[in-house]
C-alpha cells in the first residue's frame, strides 16, 4: 500500500473486520498520542471522518467504511506496525485518506467545521489553517 494510492481491493482487505476495534475513546486516545507523527493532513482527514460518524444523515454504507478505517487506525497490529519509526503509520495514513476519498460526497459541512474547530483546540497557535481558508477537505 502506498501513501498516495490504495486500490479498492487493498482498502476492503485492510478494513475488513476492523470495525470491532473502533470506539470514540480509543480513537481520541490514538490521535492525541500519535497525531503529530501521522501528519496534519492525515490527522485532519481522520478527525473529519470521526465527526462524520456523528452525523445521523450519513449513509450506512459510508458509516461502515469510516468505522472500518478508524478501527484500522486504532488497531495496534497492522500491515506496518505503528511502533516502527517513520514508516509505521504509512498504511494507516493510506487507509484514512482512501476512506475519506470514498465518503467525501457524504461528508457534511457541519462535520468539516466541527473537525476544524477541534483541531484548533488541540493545536492552538500551531494550527495551520484559519477561517479564511474555509473548510476544504483535501483528498490526495
Amino acid at each position: 500500500m502506498s501513501k498516495k494510492e490504495i486500490s479498492n481491493a487493498e482498502f476492503e482487505e485492510a478494513v475488513k473486520g476492523k470495525s470491532k476495534y473502533y470506539s470514540d475513546g480509543k480513537f481520541l486516545e490514538k490521535v492525541k498520542k500519535y497525531g503529530a507523527i501521522i501528519g496534519f493532513k492525515a490527522l485532519h482527514a481522520a478527525v473529519v471522518l470521526y465527526y462524520s460518524l456523528k452525523d445521523p444523515n450519513l449513509p450506512n454504507k459510508d458509516r461502515m467504511i469510516i468505522i472500518g478505517a478508524l478501527g484500522y487506525l486504532i488497531l495496534p497490529v497492522d500491515v506496518i506496525p505503528d511502533f516502527i519509526p517513520v514508516v509505521g503509520f504509512t498504511d494507516d495514513i493510506a487507509v484514512i485518506i482512501a476512506a475519506l476519498g470514498r465518503v467525501i460526497n457524504s461528508v457534511s459541512e457541519e462535520s468539516k467545521i466541527k473537525a476544524h474547530q477541534q483541531l484548533k483546540v488541540w493545536f492552538k497557535d500551531s494550527y495551520p489553517y484559519n477561517e479564511d481558508d474555509g473548510f476544504v477537505v483535501e483528498v490526495d
